[in-house]
Formats: C-alpha cells, sequence, structure tokens
C-alpha cells in the first residue's frame, strides 16, 4: 500500500512539473522582412532571388512552417497549437516582383505569407495590381497595411489616423479583407500611432527592430528580422534562431 502511494505521489509531482513546465514556456515566433527580391539585386533592401529560393528551401528542408497572420497572432494569444518551427514571412511595399518573382517560390513550398501594401502605390509603375492582390489574397496570402503613402507614422493624431484607415479601407475595397495589422514604415511610430491602431481594432503592429517574437511582446510593437542584400545562408540561419 505504501509504494502504492508512493507511485502515485511520484505520478503527481511529475504530472504538475509538466503543467508548470508548458505554463511557463514562450513560443518565440522569426517574423522575416523582406524587400525586392530580383535576380539582380543592388542596394541593401534588394534580395537576390536565387538566395531567396535557398531561404525558403532551406524553411522547408528543416521543418518550418509558414504562418498566416491569423495563425501568428493566435500562436501569440495562446489560442491555437504551435508548429515545432514557426515562421512569419512578410514582404513590404507590395512591389511588382513580389508576384512575378517571390509567390511562385511561395506557391512552390506551399507557403502562406503577409504582404504589407502601401494603399496608394497600387496600380502604379512597379507595383501590385488590384487584380494581383485578389488573386494573392485568394491563395495564402494576406494583404495588409503599410499606410497610404509609406509615411512616417509620427505626425499628428488625424495625419496618422488617416495615412492608416485610408489604407484599410482601399485594401478592404479590393481583397474583401480588412487588414488586421499595420508595419510602420522605416520602423517609426509614437504613442499615437500605437492608439490608432487600437481605436481602429488592429491586432498588431510592426517595427523593423530585430528579435524573435513571443508572447511577451507588445502587440503594437512586434519585432521583425530584416533580410538584407549580401545575407548568406548562414547568416539567414542565425537571424531565424536568434532574431539577429
Amino acid at each position: 500500500m505504501k509504494k502504492l502511494v508512493t507511485i502515485i505521489l511520484s505520478l503527481f509531482i511529475l504530472a504538475s512539473t509538466n503543467v508548470v513546465a508548458f505554463a511557463n514556456s514562450t513560443t518565440k515566433i522569426p517574423v522575416l522582412l523582406y524587400h525586392v527580391v530580383t535576380p539582380n539585386p543592388s542596394g541593401t533592401y534588394q534580395f537576390s532571388l536565387t538566395e531567396f529560393k535557398n531561404d525558403m528551401a532551406y524553411l522547408k528542408n528543416n521543418g518550418y512552417t509558414a504562418l498566416s497572420i491569423n495563425q501568428y497572432y493566435s500562436i501569440l494569444n495562446g489560442t491555437s497549437s504551435t508548429p515545432t518551427k514557426p515562421v512569419l514571412l512578410t514582404f513590404d511595399d507590395s512591389t511588382s516582383d513580389f508576384y512575378t518573382n517571390v509567390y511562385p517560390v511561395l506557391k512552390q513550398y506551399g507557403f502562406k505569407a503577409t504582404q504589407f501594401a502601401v494603399s496608394d502605390w497600387i496600380n502604379t509603375s512597379g507595383h501590385l495590381t488590384s487584380a494581383q492582390l485578389q488573386t494573392l489574397s485568394a491563395n495564402g496570402i494576406d494583404i495588409e497595411n503599410h499606410t497610404t503613402n509609406h509615411q512616417s507614422l509620427t505626425s499628428d493624431w488625424n495625419t496618422q489616423y488617416s495615412a492608416i484607415n485610408n489604407a484599410n479601407i482601399k485594401i478592404k475595397s479590393i481583397t474583401n479583407n480588412a487588414p488586421s495589422s499595420v508595419a510602420y514604415p522605416y520602423g517609426s511610430y509614437n504613442s499615437t500611432t500605437t492608439s490608432i491602431l487600437q481605436n481602429l481594432g488592429c491586432k498588431g503592429g510592426f517595427t523593423v527592430s530585430g528579435g524573435l517574437s513571443s508572447s511577451d511582446n507588445n502587440k503594437y510593437k512586434l519585432p521583425r528580422i530584416v533580410i538584407a542584400n549580401g545575407d548568406s545562408i548562414s547568416v539567414f540561419s542565425r537571424k531565424l534562431t536568434t532574431g539577429y
């Protein structure tokens, strides 16, 4: 009888330990940021198409799951299960190379991604068209908000509100889905910005600061990891795991 009690007590302690470990565990999610992806990159924020293909192959071969923006928030909020290796792929500025160069690679691997669109640039030279955005939105690409004209979000309430809200309205009119997130141009924002996002019911806002995101982050100060011209696959691997 004494032995049975000891076994039961041991099992209870083990179960309690596991529960505590689970409760204290914090999922770290890398949020990668690409800009232009082209065969012949120039400048810091353009990236080689060949290297991009290598990056996506690395993610696939190493068991990463590319998340939708809603899956990302659900994991941070603890309302859904977490893949072993989650990653959020984000792209800024709604440039036309996303449709011609990036999207085919994402489709090849079955990866979801998020495109932060500048609403005034839609249907202009070198940028995505409304028809392309509709196709992307219907095929696993979330179209989110990067303001109306890529302006720095450091001005007064009315100016910032227009830059964010008008972009939301235009993007929803194209995709039939209201954006839930804003990527801050140049990474610039202030307390007015975060207040506006809350006022509009946005789930979060993204910076360009490095680091891995987790449930500990302020949802309106979410970090992203810039993937820059010249980043080798070893640098890519390091940024995935460390955020820097």
